[in-house]
């Protein structure tokens, strides 16, 4: 939620400072075009899922790993790794998944 305020804020910054858009007409297209369960909601649905992909990823790499400095040292590597390419591909599924037209 807090990138969510994050990004509104960037973009009233782009929108009324930079370019001169109205704010009164900023906050009202804001109000009418974003829809909460649908940007807003699939964004914490998204985190939480990639949250738990993370953490399963690194308890079996943490289960699995050699009691050494250099098995520590690997099994971070790959926990970074292997993480990084199922938060993408699960980010491509979910993106499909929540935004498809019915």
């Amino acid at each position: 939620m807090l990138f969510s305020a994050i990004g509104i804020l960037g973009a009233y910054v782009v929108a009324v400072l930079l370019i001169g858009v109205d704010a009164g007409n900023f906050w009202s297209i804001m109000q009418t075009k974003v829809d909460v369960w649908r940007d807003v909601g699939n964004g914490l649905v998204k985190a939480a899922v990639f949250g738990v992909i993370c953490t399963l990823v690194a308890l079996y790499q943490g289960f699995e790993t050699e009691a050494t400095p250099e098995g520590v040292a690997y099994a971070t590597t790959r926990t970074v790794v292997i993480s990084s390419l199922w938060v993408l591909g699960m980010d491509f599924v979910l993106t499909a998944l929540m935004f498809s037209t019915p």
